[in-house]
């Protein structure tokens, strides 16, 4: 019997979150239900929106115009489901579903709760990825589109700057395609990490008032930036350390809360082209590619990079907590940024 209820983790308003119980559909017979066994978060995203600094809190893109209007009153930002994807084990298959049998292992998007009904066709079968893998899909797509987007060649000097799951990613790719990498981050693991994936110099952020300077003294300046923190501060830097004619590519967002953006000075004179990446399901963008690659290009690209061993999860999903800490696994997010990287749930 399929279950009727779902207790799902929402956040209720900035710096508010619970779980909640709601009420499942019977599954129709193209429908699946999936238990999970790890579930992670999307934490820079869900990071701003926790912190009511998320552009959509106030206002929406309009789908046509792609202009950021005022949001209705009618359609509050929140409360709204927290998580990005789970893996699990399929309960029960409705009779026109085909791929998926009772028992079989599937991962998909979804927020964090204890059961999921679906559609059959918004999953992917597990196959030999490791959950943990799995889980890193989303992060590793967003990676790769930041290196497709910026073009970055093999013997080309990167920085990279944002060290969470997707700028580790970006690490590796990287290095992947022979370029020279270069990272900062303020959090020793961070560094640590990325050093191990072949970055060649690591900065700790702190310890310099001109990081940027020093970046081009050591290296002769980087031909390409990778700006995964959706910091301000951290782009204006990115975009000092870049030698003429260079290029950034920003993965993240930025909030007006951070400050604001000197345009005038080494972005203007230097002559620096800025691109934004959002190679993502939910707004159909495609990277810079000829032919251009959509969402469901990359992630099946960095399915089979995980299965070559191209990219690798190691380190990157910690620390793994219990399902039932969810509220306060949060709150560790957005306190204790330097005690997490990639946060999972297991269940």
């Amino acid at each position: 019997m399929a279950p009727a209820k779902q207790t799902i983790l929402m956040m209720t308003g900035p710096g508010e979150v619970a779980f909640q119980e709601r009420a499942l559909p019977s599954p129709g017979p193209g429908d699946v239900v999936v238990r999970p066994r790890l579930s992670s978060f999307k934490h820079g995203t869900e990071m701003m929106a926790y912190k009511g600094r998320s552009p959509f809190a106030h206002h929406g893109l309009d789908p046509e115009l792609r202009i950021f209007m005022d949001r209705d009153e009618g359609n509050p930002f929140y409360p709204l489901p927290m998580g990005n994807m789970f893996a699990g084990e399929i309960e029960a298959a409705g009779p026109e579903v085909n791929g998926f049998v009772a028992g079989d292992l599937a991962f998909g998007w979804g927020p964090i709760g204890n059961r999921h009904i679906l559609r059959a066709n918004k999953l992917e079968p597990l196959g030999a990825l490791t959950p943990e893998q799995a889980l890193c899909i989303d992060p590793a797509s967003f990676a790769l589109g930041a290196v497709l987007d910026g073009a970055i060649e093999s013997g080309e000097t990167v920085y990279i700057t944002g060290l969470g799951a997707i700028g580790l990613f970006a690490v590796q790719y990287c290095v992947a395609r022979g370029a020279h990498v270069v990272a900062s981050s303020a959090f020793a693991s961070r560094r640590k990490l990325a050093a191990h994936f072949g970055a060649e110099r690591v900065y700790d952020s702190k310890i310099t008032d001109d990081l940027a300077r020093l970046i081009k003294q050591e290296t002769g300046s980087a031909h390409a930036a990778i700006e995964c923190s959706g910091n301000l501060s951290s782009l204006h830097r990115s975009i000092r350390a870049l030698r003429p004619c260079g290029r950034v590519v920003c993965v993240g967002f930025y909030s007006p809360a951070d400050g604001h953006l000197d345009l005038g000075k080494e972005f203007f004179h230097n002559r620096i082209s800025l691109h934004a990446s959002l190679p993502a399901f939910g707004v159909g963008n495609p990277v810079r590619t000829d032919p251009p690659l959509f969402a469901k290009d990359l992630l099946r690209q960095c399915a089979e990079d995980f299965a070559a061993g191209t990219i690798s999860v190691d380190g990157i999903i910690t620390p793994i907590l219990p399902f039932s800490e969810a509220e306060e696994t949060v709150r560790l997010i957005a306190n204790e940024p330097e005690a997490v990287i990639k946060v999972a749930l297991r269940h």
